[in-house]
């Protein structure tokens, strides 16, 4: 999966583009990351990388992820929430 910098989905969107689908997924570590769909890109997922790094941008908690994928990059649609399995900690969430 390639790594679409945060950048593109705030300052350098491009016009009329729009994230078209949302997935929080956990590693087995327990930190959250987001991969998104955009309607410039085709239908491939891209890992949301940090805004100027070539680095993902993990979360500790999925509420954290959430808020970000709703606030800063403005999406109000579904977001799909992909806790791994077999890691059940209460404060991951």
């Amino acid at each position: 999966m390639e790594l679409l910098l945060e950048r593109e989905l705030t300052t350098l969107r491009p016009p009329g583009g729009t994230i078209t689908d949302v997935h929080v997924c956990q590693r087995d570590c327990g930190r959250w990351y987001i991969n998104v769909r955009v309607s410039w890109r085709g239908t491939a997922l891209f890992h949301v990388g940090l805004y100027d790094k070539k680095r993902i941008r993990l979360y500790k908690k999925a509420s954290s992820a959430i808020r970000h994928v709703i606030l800063g990059y403005g999406y109000e649609e579904v977001v799909h929430v992909h806790p791994c399995p077999g890691l059940r900690d209460e404060k991951a969430f």
